[in-house]
């Protein structure tokens, strides 16, 4: 059986790296993307197969699928982790550009990845998992924006798998709580804040501690294998108990 290609957007950092790990570790033949190239030899050295790429841009998200169509000749499955936040601050004060810069590449991005990809996963069927957040569900001041963009994902995501059912295209959106990950500190908040952040929160969670890029990778490395075959359209909460409070 030949082996299964898979697709990992912001596959360098956090949860996206962890995901890109797993899957090699699985004996998937692992596409990262990503726009730091740097990051992107690092992974390169490791046996990745490794693409510069912008998700925002539509011309660089198809640039990428027609990359992997020549190099693999095949995709099974596309985990869209690419994503950006901002400060925690109230929506009337977040700059318009910021708004955009969240839609674009936490939305937009998403999108244009899912439907560049679809015309190759239709070929042997296929599994799309997009990442959310508990904020969508559970927001807190200073999230509005955020939140918003991991609701618009959790809708797209459910409608989708309603229109790829026929093609054998699985569609699952997970949902992680506060994950260690490189996400904030991108967004400005210094590393002490940060490490007080997790452990703060960590003791809010029923499990005691906040999560692991690992706790969120298995699952989406079991999501996409043929073990969950008989699952699509699945919302996901990964956070440590969270939702039971």
């Amino acid at each position: 059986m030949e082996t299964k290609v898979a697709l990992v957007t912001g596959g360098t950092a956090g949860i996206g790296r962890s995901v890109a790990q797993v899957l090699k570790r699985d004996g998937w033949r692992v596409a990262v993307c990503a726009r730091r190239e740097d990051r992107l030899r690092e992974l390169a050295s490791q046996g990745f197969s490794t693409y510069p790429c912008d998700v925002s841009d539509s011309h660089s998200v198809e640039g990428l699928i027609s990359a992997i169509e020549s190099d693999h000749g095949r995709l099974d499955a596309v985990v869209n982790s690419a994503g950006v936040a901002a400060a925690r601050q109230d929506f009337v004060e977040l700059p318009d550009e910021e708004v955009r810069r969240l839609f674009e590449i936490n939305v937009y991005g998403t999108l244009s990845v899912t439907r560049s990809a679809i015309r190759l996963l239709k070929v042997n069927g296929g599994t799309i998992v997009n990442l959310s957040s508990t904020l969508a569900r559970r927001p807190r001041p200073g999230s509005a924006v955020y939140s918003a963009t991991k609701g618009a994902i959790e809708a797209f995501t459910m409608a989708l798998g309603t229109e790829v059912a026929k093609d054998k295209i699985r569609v699952h959106v997970v949902a992680p709580a506060l994950v260690r990950s490189e996400i904030w500190l991108a967004s400005g908040m210094s590393n002490d804040d940060y490490d007080s952040l997790l452990a703060a929160r960590g003791r809010e969670f029923p499990l005691g501690r906040a999560g692991e890029p690992e706790d969120v990778s298995e699952l989406i490395a079991y999501l996409v294998s043929d073990k969950a075959r008989w699952m699509t359209g699945n919302l996901i909460q990964v956070d440590g108990g969270a939702t039971m409070r």
